[in-house]
């Protein structure tokens, strides 16, 4: 069945237009000015634009993406994640899970139900620190047998681990993991400029969550978040809620680093969407959800990322001022390009998947399509959150 969209906004890859996507058998067969012998869907001056890739995202809507030890509550648990991130425009995923996961994960992108996951994504189990005082974690052994482990449970689905490479012995761990056409990340390390410039010469090729949890810059030694934003192979996470970096560093960012090198994340846990309130996460950790929604703990400090990609597609274009379909390459296109879908995903073109949602001037989703088929609707899916994440989570 043909169905044409109607909008006075459609973004596409360098603009936006006024006219129609048609959209036939799950594919985009025309972008066009008129329209004869079609269904046709009036959206006005609500903007289509092409589904979101997010490709570093722990959970939301209370929803986790840790194994709870039952595969077929896993598998549950994943779909109703899987709704939830729609409603944030989301069409592709790279769940972000432990390994305990892996296999659920893996068998649901095989099905009709679990097409919005283009793969998975292991951050750690080796990492080098937390926060941005540069507290030590504790890494897990490094050992090959884990990572032979991690790829076997993955059944071909891993497409990015992230891990610290200063730790010892990591080297043979990180060529494995290439030599399986899977994608190294540089992740919550304490490499300086030039340790950091070698790890990537060496074939790590993204920065994780660039700027939070690695070195920063200095006039002396312009540290790993120098090496990312100057190594011309890296493309760089970035969150952008505002937060995490400041909207004047992220402007600077583009300044350093050509646009086509950034992916935008939302890198959430579950408590993204979670309503505003205090509530008892561990046995003796509290967490506030603002009226803004960002989680902080009670010192004030960030607890997480809880803000979808959707936010800092505002920030990017509402504060700094970018066009819109720039700003939606580094949210759906470089992502799509980097992992090896970007002749099907990523941009509102003909011949491409038609992955896109509906978004309203003040920037509230009210439809999701993937491949051509309605994934979320605002008029009906009112009801998303995890009836069961206060069972765990007690408000105070």
């Amino acid at each position: 069945m043909k169905i044409a969209y109607k909008s006075s906004q459609i973004v596409l890859e360098n603009t936006t237009k006024e006219g129609y996507l048609v959209v036939e058998d799950g594919r985009i067969i025309e972008i066009i000015d008129h329209v004869e012998n079609c269904d046709v869907v009036d959206c006005g001056d609500d903007r289509i634009l092409p589904g979101i890739f997010d490709t570093h995202n722990h959970g939301a809507l209370g929803y986790s993406l840790m194994s709870g030890g039952d595969p077929l509550q896993d598998k549950k648990t994943v779909l109703s994640y899987l709704k939830g991130i729609a409603s944030q425009g989301v069409t592709s995923i790279l769940p972000t899970s432990d390994i305990g996961l892996f296999s659920v994960i893996a068998d649901l992108s095989e099905t009709s139900e679990g097409q919005q996951i283009q793969g998975i994504h292991s951050e750690g189990p080796w990492l080098n620190r937390v926060g941005e005082k540069g507290i030590k974690t504790g890494y897990a052994e490094v050992s090959l047998d884990t990572a032979k482990k991690m790829v076997r449970l993955a059944k071909g689905k891993l497409k990015l681990v992230a891990l610290a490479p200063e730790i010892p012995g990591i080297s043979e761990i990180k060529d494995y993991f290439l030599s399986q056409g899977i994608h190294v990340a540089f992740a919550h390390s304490d490499c300086n400029y030039e340790e950091s410039m070698k790890a990537f010469d060496s074939g790590i090729s993204v920065s994780t969550h660039t700027g939070n949890v690695m070195t920063g810059l200095h006039h002396r030694d312009i540290g790993g978040l120098g090496a990312a934003l100057a190594h011309p192979n890296v493309e760089c996470e970035v969150i952008c809620d505002g937060k995490h970096i400041s909207l004047e560093m992220i402007k600077l960012y583009f300044k350093v680093k050509p646009i086509e090198r950034f992916m935008m994340i939302s890198d959430c846990t579950p408590l993204s969407g979670a309503p505003i309130g205090r509530y008892l996460m561990f046995k003796d950790m509290y967490a506030t959800i603002t009226p803004e929604g960002f989680c902080l703990t009670d010192t004030g400090r960030l607890m997480g990322s809880t803000m979808p990609v959707l936010y800092g597609i505002r920030n990017l274009v509402e504060v700094l001022k970018m066009p819109i379909s720039t700003v939606m390459q580094m949210a759906s296109l470089n992502p799509a390009r980097k992992y090896g879908i970007g002749d099907k995903k990523g941009s509102l073109a003909v011949g491409k998947d038609a992955d896109f949602f509906i978004l309203s001037a003040d920037y509230k989703i009210k439809e999701t399509y993937l491949k051509g088929n309605k994934i979320y609707d605002a008029k009906k899916d009112v009801s998303l959150f995890n009836p069961d994440f206060f069972k765990n989570a007690s408000a105070h």
